[in-house]
C-alpha cells in the first residue's frame, strides 16, 4: 500500500516550475528589501500564463507580479538546484507558504485574489509611475488568445508598428532611468514583440528595426 504524503518531501518540482504570484501579504517582503523589485516581473492583464492546477494556458485576468524565473526551465529565481532548496525560506512568499503539492486547496483558494500590483509598490511620487500608466495605456496587452486561434488577420502591419513604438518607449525610459533588465520587466512587463513570439510570430531585426512574420493558417 502506498504511503500518504503528508509533507514536503523537498523534491523541488513546485521551485523549479516557476515563481510565485505575489499577494498583497507580501508587501513588505519587497519593501523591506528581501525581495528586490530587480528580481520580479509583471504579468499584465490579458497574458497568457500557465495555470498549475488545470496545466493549461488562460488568459491573466488580473495582473501578477510574480517572482523572476532564471535558466532554460524558467524556475524561480530562489531556487537553488543542487541542493533542491529556498534561498530565502524564511522570507518566501504566502504563496509558497500555503502550497502543499499534496493538497492544493488552500493554494487553489489563493488564485487571483488579494494581488499585489504595479501601483502598489510605486509611489505616485516616483518618476516611473506616469511612465507606467501611460505604458499600459499606451501599449495594452493584444487579445493572445484571439492571435493564437485564429491568427493575426489583418493586424499584422498594425502590431509591427506597436511592438517597434513599445521598444522604442522602453528603451527612452530604460536610458534615462537607467534600469537594469530585471527593473525593466518589473516596470513595463515582457517586450510586446515577445508576447506575439508566444503566441507563434517570428521576429527579426533589420536596420534597427523589428519585422515580425506570421505563420500561414
Amino acid at each position: 500500500m502506498d504511503k500518504i504524503q503528508t509533507e514536503c518531501t523537498r523534491c523541488g518540482t513546485c521551485c523549479a516550475n516557476g515563481g510565485p504570484a505575489l499577494h498583497v501579504q507580501d508587501k513588505e517582503l519587497i519593501e523591506g528589501g528581501a525581495i528586490p523589485i530587480s528580481h520580479l516581473i509583471t504579468i499584465r492583464k490579458g497574458e497568457l500564463v500557465h495555470n498549475p492546477v488545470s496545466n493549461r494556458l488562460q488568459v491573466a485576468k488580473n495582473e501578477l507580479i510574480k517572482i523572476n524565473g532564471v535558466g532554460k526551465e524558467w524556475s524561480c529565481f530562489y531556487f537553488e538546484p543542487e541542493q533542491k532548496l529556498c534561498t530565502i525560506y524564511d522570507s518566501r512568499p504566502v504563496a509558497c507558504q500555503m502550497l502543499e503539492c499534496w493538497d492544493t486547496e488552500a493554494v487553489e483558494q489563493m488564485i487571483d485574489k488579494d494581488l499585489l500590483s504595479r501601483t502598489d509598490l510605486i509611489g505616485d511620487d516616483d518618476p516611473l509611475y506616469q511612465a507606467v500608466l501611460e505604458h499600459e495605456s499606451t501599449f495594452p496587452c493584444p487579445d493572445l488568445e484571439l492571435l493564437l486561434t485564429r491568427g493575426v488577420g489583418d493586424k499584422s502591419r498594425e502590431l509591427e508598428e506597436a511592438a517597434n513604438r513599445e521598444v522604442a518607449f522602453r528603451t527612452e525610459l530604460v536610458s534615462s532611468q537607467d534600469l537594469s533588465l530585471g527593473e525593466e520587466l518589473f516596470y513595463f512587463g515582457r517586450p510586446l514583440f515577445h508576447l506575439l513570439i508566444s503566441v507563434g510570430a517570428s521576429v527579426k531585426e533589420s536596420a534597427g528595426r523589428l519585422l515580425i512574420d506570421w505563420p500561414r493558417k
